[in-house]
């Protein structure tokens, strides 16, 4: 595709307004590859100006930035530990509009309106009450995902779970040093819903079915290609309804295999 920038076709197709807050989740190497075949050096901070835009003033844009070391014993350093999210996250982090939420597993990198709300101390949790996800679902976020299937990477999805209760994750904590803004580190506990070994569940796909049938039922909203590099849009209501009817009413089929020896908590 020529003649139009990726930012300025995204800005045309109209997904995002005024006030919106955004989950922006991205793999950007095929659309880099094709800037590249243009002879042209694609601009992160151009993307991201857009996107500002698109949302406006009373708009806010969340970049995940995500490092799960924590997990593994390594310290995490609040202004130095790398996002494993990808390029766009990473050049989100480098600019100084955007600050970065506290949690050592799911930090956020933030701009716009509900940037204070955000930049207190996190809970222990990463995906129950009062975690960004949380906060998504109360804002009824946008989930834009570029460069990938509609559902790759939504870790939305991981809150929904932990919230109507699923029987192939548990509760584990993780203890680690934490360096926090100021410089200061401590050793520092964090909560996270992850997968039972017991029951050696296995994701489908990138929770492929589910976004099938999200399509068919229309709540993935639109599905537009620049070139190769597909773009999804959606709500994450939209996506919590679907995912806690899969599990509450489909075993969660749509989105793990697992040892299926009890129904989802809150199963009827």
């Amino acid at each position: 595709m020529t003649g139009i920038s990726f930012s300025g076709w995204l800005d045309n197709l109209g997904w995002i307004r005024g006030g919106d807050c955004v989950y922006v989740i991205s793999d950007v190497l095929e659309l880099a590859k094709i800037y590249r075949e243009q002879g042209i050096r694609i601009n992160m901070n151009d993307l991201i100006d857009r996107l500002q835009k698109m949302a406006g003033p009373s708009g806010t844009l969340l970049f995940p930035t995500f490092n799960r070391d924590f997990c593994k014993g390594v310290p995490f350093d609040y202004r130095r530990t790398p996002a494993q999210t990808g390029a766009l996250p990473r050049a989100a982090l480098k600019r100084p509009d955007f600050t970065r939420t506290s949690h050592p597993l799911y930090s956020f990198a933030v701009w716009g309106s509900h940037r204070d709300e955000l930049m207190g101390d996190s809970p222990a949790d990463s995906f129950g009450p009062g975690t960004v996800f949380d906060k998504m679902t109360e804002w009824n976020a946008v989930i834009l995902v570029i460069g990938l299937p509609p559902l790759q990477g939504v870790a939305y999805i991981h809150h929904v779970e932990q919230t109507v209760g699923v029987p192939y994750r548990c509760h584990r904590e993780f203890t680690a040093d934490y360096t926090d803004a100021a410089g200061r580190c401590e050793k520092r506990t964090c909560r996270m819903y992850v997968c039972s070994p017991d029951m050696n569940p296995a994701e489908i796909d990138g929770f492929a079915p589910l976004a099938v049938q999200m399509q068919a039922d229309g709540m993935i909203l639109s599905t537009e290609y620049y070139d190769r590099v597909p773009c999804h849009f959606m709500r994450v209501r939209d996506v919590y309804d679907a995912v806690s009817r899969d599990i509450l009413e489909n075993d969660s089929r749509k989105l793990y295999t697992y040892q299926r020896v009890n129904k989802p908590v809150g199963a009827k």
